[in-house]
């Protein structure tokens, strides 16, 4: 069908200059016109332009004719012809535009600096060098298509038509978001490399799809003389289809080991060493190789990384697996110039699950007016971040971050001070027939992000989390030690008289687990809003949590909410739930509080504790399974100090009662004991530690099957006292009979004790 389909479009091409009209044009005006476009204008279809040799600053519109554009290069096949006739878009637009005709064909051109950049105006931000766009049938051929950029499609794009590619070189293009060299879209479009007069398409950069990005509904054969790499993966070529890839060289041999970046280096060195440092992220990130089996890291040293100062090419994408390590979140700064996204990758739902690494990085000015993300933006990843700044960002749905599908792992994370969406928005892409949605938070700052301008800007507030509605899955959240405060939301509905959520919106079927955090000063534009806001068949777990002093509800509770509150602080207790859905639930477990949590608003961390705070030693370490304590609190602190955990995300390191007489006295041996025993219905287990390190305590059965993980968790030295309520892991109660309790320090058994439960 191909072969076909290369002899329909030649031989079109053949009789159209047999029947038509030619015009010429020449820059000395000895033929028809001295400029492209006028040709074109006096045109009909069929007609031919032929265009002498020149540089022609021009934006040149099919004006959706059947046309041939062609150099002399269509007479006299000279290689010479090519580099001497240039359409060069002058970065006012793009080069060429070609759409709604049957037959078209642009032969034997340099196609050079076209701009389609106008985000959110309709095809002016798709093909920077050519646009197409509903062409029965189009040849481009023997074009040198180079530094071009556009949104999407910087070489050009391709939607709903039937293309031959043949003899043409496409290098050096960027496209802002997908296809360096180019995008096909499209339920009708086919692509077709000729086999004999071979393309070479090489060194573009996108965020996706470095060189190709098919978003059309069929595959195709990429059969090249030279591509970037000889073993392109994703990174390379973005496909929702299977291709077949014949490649004779590689314009490049990629480095397979870590690689250097300065903003002060140079892409002509090694990169190998910081002394001999690549300038960019994007070449860096082009020539290192892919090692599943000993992942690479791009070492970023200090200094602002920006288009403006040293050539970045943001947004930067996903090249999978490799890890990009700043020097700290202070000094390593990516700054978008509030011009820019920083990361973003648009991969297909049926493509691996592409790994990102960042680590001791800030991200800055990442802005995206008419669109939807700030800084980070992802579809379908698994996506790392340790010791990450992220601020004054703009994005109408997610200032910061937003994400959908995939596995998110947040350690030690400040957001703050952004506009617009939400900072953070991970939900699962309704259209997966397989979505995934894990996420883990842990010693997170959201502060002070608030909404956006104007009318289709974002509302404000601090996170959403959705699953999807429709596909039950394992959607699941974990938040620990997180300060949610500050924030912001100005979201109102006129339907159901309700303002937004400034803490939390979370819905469809999603787990939302939040373990030691704080909330506080969140504030609302609609008191009629919520600070947590629970939404269709999801649960809602708060432990040791502190919610105080916000605006509206504590919660809004819709369809089947189920919310389990166990040792937390909340404002107004069940007095200020909304249930806007009546059948939903809140289970108030053990040990909560309504009082005011005595925060030292005059220190360093203005939701840390004062020393009469009723939060000190008011936790519980009976947590869900799978959770694992830090080491530290958000302030850096041993995150259990005292008696044992305290609520809120800042453990109190100091005596409660303080004075000599209550003075801590360290044990001199680690040891176990419990009482009452036996017992019935609870014992409390006393602890003495006379070393710190990570500390697990499990009940056994006579068996020696694991029944209960009462800890896992780092803990100073100290006594502490942790109560087991005779239930298993899955809060069954047990039967009666004898169990052991086991306690390892640092994976080492140190002591065993011998209860007895009678019922």
């Amino acid at each position: 069908m191909k072969t076909k389909l290369i002899l329909l479009l030649v031989f079109v091409s053949i009789c159209s200059l047999l029947t038509s009209t030619t015009f010429i044009i020449k820059q000395d005006g000895t033929g028809n016109f001295t400029t492209i476009q006028e040709g074109i204008i006096a045109t009909t279809d069929n007609d031919t332009v032929l265009v002498y040799p020149g540089i022609y600053y021009e934006n040149i519109d099919y004006l959706e004719k059947s046309l041939t554009v062609a150099s002399l290069y269509l007479i006299t096949p000279e290689d010479s012809l090519i580099n001497q006739t240039i359409i060069d878009g002058n970065q006012q637009g793009r080069c060429v535009k070609i759409d709604e005709c049957e037959n078209a064909s642009i032969i034997g051109f340099t196609l050079q600096n076209g701009h389609a950049l106008e985000i959110g105006v309709a095809e002016s931000y798709q093909g920077g060098g050519i646009f197409i766009e509903e062409v029965t049938n189009i040849i481009v051929s023997n074009c040198n298509i180079k530094n071009n950029r556009a949104y999407d499609g910087g070489g050009f794009y391709i939607a709903d038509s039937n293309i031959l590619l043949k003899g043409n070189s496409i290098s050096n293009n960027w496209g802002i978001r997908s296809g360096g060299a180019f995008v096909t879209l499209g339920t009708y479009t086919t692509t077709v490399f000729d086999s004999v007069d071979l393309n070479s398409i090489y060194l573009n950069y996108s965020c996706t799809g470095a060189d190709i990005y098919n978003y059309s509904t069929t595959d195709f054969d990429i059969i090249v003389d030279t591509f970037t790499v000889s073993e392109p993966d994703y990174f390379y070529i973005a496909s929702n289809n299977f291709h077949t890839v014949l490649i004779n060289n590689a314009k490049i041999e990629e480095i397979d080991q870590d690689l250097f970046v300065d903003p002060d280096g140079d892409d002509n060195n090694s990169g190998l060493t910081s002394d001999d440092p690549f300038q960019t992220i994007a070449w860096a990130q082009t020539i290192i190789k892919r090692n599943d089996e000993n992942p690479h890291t791009i070492h970023l040293a200090e200094g602002i990384y920006s288009s403006s100062s040293n050539n970045q090419r943001f947004p930067v994408g996903i090249k999978n697996g490799i890890k990009y390590l700043g020097v700290s979140s202070d000094t390593t700064i990516l700054d978008g110039e509030n011009q820019n996204q920083i990361i973003c990758s648009h991969f297909s739902p049926e493509a691996e699950l592409p790994v990102l690494h960042i680590e001791n990085v800030k991200l800055s000015n990442a802005s995206n007016i008419g669109d939807s993300y700030g800084a980070i933006f992802t579809l379908k990843a698994e996506i790392n971040l340790n010791n990450v700044v992220i601020n004054n960002c703009y994005g109408d749905i997610g200032s910061a971050i937003k994400c959908r599908d995939g596995i998110y792992d947040f350690k030690n994370l400040k957001i703050f001070d952004n506009n617009g969406g939400v900072p953070i928005r991970i939900s699962c892409i309704y259209y997966n027939l397989n979505p995934v949605l894990q996420v883990n938070i842990e010693n997170a700052l959201i502060q002070n992000n608030y909404p956006g301008q104007g009318e289709t800007a974002g509302s404000g507030g601090g996170l959403h989390f959705y699953g999807h509605s429709e596909i039950i899955g394992d959607y699941y959240v974990s938040m620990i030690n997180c300060d949610v405060n500050s924030n912001y939301c100005n979201f109102y509905n006129p339907q159901t008289g309700l303002g937004g959520a400034s803490g939390l919106y979370m819905g469809n079927n999603i787990v939302v687990d939040i373990i030691n955090c704080t909330f506080g000063n969140n504030a609302l534009s609609a008191t009629t809003g919520c600070l947590i806001s629970v939404v269709n068949n999801s649960e809602l777990n708060l432990y040791n949590t502190i919610l105080y002093n916000n605006d509206g509800y504590s919660f809004t509770l819709w369809e089947n909410a189920v919310v389990n509150v166990s040792h937390s602080l909340i404002e107004g207790g069940d007095g200020n739930v909304h249930y806007y859905y009546p059948l939903a639930i809140v289970n108030w477990n053990e040990g909560n509080l309504d009082e005011d949590p005595y925060w030292d608003v005059t220190g360093d961390y203005p939701y840390a504790l004062m020393g009469n705070s009723p939060c000190i030693n008011a936790g519980t370490l009976d947590l869900p399974e799978g959770i694992e304590l830090p080491e530290y609190d958000l302030a850096g602190n041993p995150r259990i100090y005292g008696d044992t955990i305290d609520m809120g995300a800042y453990e109190f390191q100091g005596d409660p009662q303080s004075n000599d007489e209550n003075e801590i006295v360290i044990p001199e041996t680690t040891l176990i004991s419990n009482n009452p025993n036996p017992f019935n219905p609870s014992t409390t287990i006393k602890l003495d530690l006379a070393e710190s390190g990570k500390i697990e305590l499990v009940i056994y059965n006579i068996k020696g099957q694991k029944v209960k993980t009462l800890m896992d968790a780092y803990s100073t030295k100290g006594h502490f006292e942790i109560i087991w309520r005779g239930t298993d892991d899955d809060k069954r109660s047990v039967a009666s009979g004898q169990y052991f309790i086991k306690l390892k320090v640092n994976g080492e058994e140190k002591a065993v004790s011998k209860c007895m439960l009678l019922k």
